[in-house]
């Protein structure tokens, strides 16, 4: 049974080294591997090699990530999301099984909103493999071109999903309010982030802004301090609002979530 917020204890402030040093242990196989593939393309720049380590990386913590953030997500998934949605950020597809195991008839499309041509072939694939062949249509632009390029007409979205993405895109607040509109009165807003811990004044808080400093590099580019949250409920006029703590994270959390619904005012 998970651990309540109130049972997170001091310890929890030793994970993110722990999942840092997972991200490092792959910095020497990564340039041997180069090496041995005559692939020299990593050493031309450091944005070049991060791309190749984090990638060789995420091949084994990516689908741990993924199963260790089920528990969470899938709920969200089975008993709120319906009609047409937008998945923002789907990457190469990690989480597409979750829409098939979750068995939701109450989904009749999804928009995958993926800008990075690179990621669109695995993304299909595993639209397929997941059984969503029929209802899943990659978008390949950003979320403020959606309308005028992606197709997708303001005030059509049923379900807006965000899972993991807005910790690690460009600009988060803008693509927020850029986004809003495009829900239809009463629909839903899906979030499962990474958020700003609570305990700013805190040592937590000193905390987790020291670990940021090089959590980006060893995560693709993910920043564990946005208020991602505030934001949301700053994006537009909400009805209801339903956000939570994910399960078994508490004050003591370096690398905290939030989890729930927002649901537009109709």
């Amino acid at each position: 049974m998970p651990a309540t917020p109130e049972e997170s204890g001091p310890f929890n402030l030793l994970r993110p080294l722990l999942l840092l040093a997972y991200s490092g242990y792959y910095i020497i196989p990564t340039i041997i591997a180069s090496i041995l593939e005559f692939n020299f393309k990593p050493f031309t720049s450091f944005d070049e090699f991060k791309n190749a380590w984090f990638a060789r990386f995420w091949v084994w913590f990516g689908p741990r990530s993924t199963e260790y953030a089920a528990q969470s997500v899938m709920p969200l998934l089975r008993n709120s999301a319906r009609g047409v949605c937008l998945d923002i950020g789907p990457g190469s597809g990690e989480w597409l099984y979750m829409f098939a195991q979750a068995n939701n008839k109450d989904i009749t499309k999804i928009y995958g909103v993926e800008p990075n041509p690179g990621m669109h072939k695995k993304l299909r694939e595993n639209a397929v493999k997941a059984g969503l062949g029929d209802v899943y249509e990659i978008v390949g632009c950003g979320a403020e071109d959606l309308a005028t390029k992606g197709g997708v007409e303001k005030g059509s979205i049923d379900t807006i999903i965000t899972v993991q993405c807005l910790c690690s895109i460009p600009t988060p607040q803008n693509i927020i309010r850029d986004l809003y509109p495009y829900l239809k009165p009463g629909g839903q807003w899906l979030v499962y982030e990474h958020v700003r811990t609570k305990y700013q004044s805190d040592l937590v808080g000193y905390w987790q802004k020291a670990v940021n400093i090089v959590w980006p590099t060893f995560f693709n580019g993910c920043d564990i301090t946005r208020p991602t949250d505030e934001w949301l409920l700053q994006a537009g006029d909400w009805e209801e609002v339903k956000l939570r703590p994910s399960a078994g994270e508490g004050k003591y959390d370096t690398v905290p979530h939030v989890i729930g619904t927002l649901t537009k005012r109709k």
